[in-house]
């Protein structure tokens, strides 16, 4: 009987940087993926482009269960108020997904670092179990004020005799999220669910601060927003950052020369250090499991190990 050697397969494949970057983006970065926030040419928000979207957001968005209205009406709302800071807020689809997994992990309490004007807190609170509380913590006083208003006017608000009374409570806490974390630590809580989207400078610091004092219960989880940072953690180099253009983003003008754009890129690089930086530090610590995923501006899961 003859011998069939089994024929091997190459198969090159050369990606275009552009999409690939696109491809994960939504939260608080490229706009492809957010685009009622997407820019003009002068880099402006702009609300005339709000039918335009990219294809794949526009075809999971269609076969997505859709949140409520009041997620609609918020994501105007963080237009209105913060013209050029609105892309802070999280996506539907990343909405959709927090909740989601709220639904399937049924946390009793959870911690956000990060709040902003309250929808990511918003969407886990309803994918909660009854009972349970969500933690939430925002420095930014005015995003803060009308966090507070929303879970009052939604009746997330316990303390609030006008109140709707929800099966679920939101507490905000107001102020850095390092003090805040240091308050909830002499509370002696613990957290199922933690979702980190605060300042990127300071992820190993509340990363570090979360499992140091046993803040994350046992198979508890912490999911990091914005770990890949517009893709430019590939050009981030330790405790430096290569001083290239970024990868292409619908979100910077060509108007290389103009000082504000220049500065943006070098906060923008300087961030995806950090972020890098983060990603390496999580990878190392032994304490935890973490998958990166390149969805959103990528999503880190990272779980806590058995004792």
């Amino acid at each position: 009987m003859a011998c069939i050697v089994p024929r091997t397969w190459h198969l090159a494949i050369t990606l275009n940087p552009t999409y690939y970057v696109r491809g994960f983006h939504s939260s608080r970065t490229l706009f492809a993926l957010n685009p009622v926030l997407r820019p003009t040419t002068n880099g402006s928000p702009s609300h005339e482009d709000a039918t335009v979207e990219d294809p794949m957001f526009g075809y999971c968005s269609q076969y997505s269960t859709p949140l409520p209205n009041k997620f609609v009406r918020l994501h105007e709302s963080s237009k209105a108020n913060y013209p050029g800071g609105a892309d802070k807020t999280v996506s539907a689809l990343q909405g959709q997904l927090l909740q989601l997994l709220m639904r399937m992990t049924r946390p009793r309490r959870v911690l956000e670092l990060g709040c902003f004007m309250g929808y990511s807190a918003m969407a886990m609170a309803d994918g909660i179990p009854r009972g349970a509380t969500l933690y939430t913590c925002e420095k930014d006083s005015k995003a803060a004020r009308l966090a507070r208003e929303l879970f009052t006017k939604e009746g997330y608000d316990c303390s609030s005799e006008q109140s709707i009374q929800k099966a679920v409570k939101i507490e905000l806490l107001e102020g850095d999220a390092m003090s805040s974390l240091e308050l909830l630590a002499k509370k002696e809580l613990q957290f199922d669910a933690v979702f980190l989207d605060a300042d990127k400078g300071n992820y190993i610091n509340y990363f570090n601060f979360i499992l140091d004092n046993d803040m994350l219960a046992q198979h508890g989880y912490i999911l990091a927003d914005n770990v890949l940072f517009r893709g430019m953690v590939l050009q981030s180099h330790g405790d430096s950052f290569a001083p290239l253009s970024p990868p292409p983003s619908p979100q910077l003008s060509p108007k290389t020369k103009d000082a504000r754009l220049e500065e943006r890129k070098t906060s923008h690089q300087k961030t995806a250090c950090h972020m890098d930086k983060f990603n390496r530090h999580v990878r190392k610590d032994p304490r935890v499991t973490v998958a990166v995923l390149p969805v959103f501006d990528g999503l880190s899961v990272i779980m806590k190990n058995e004792n």
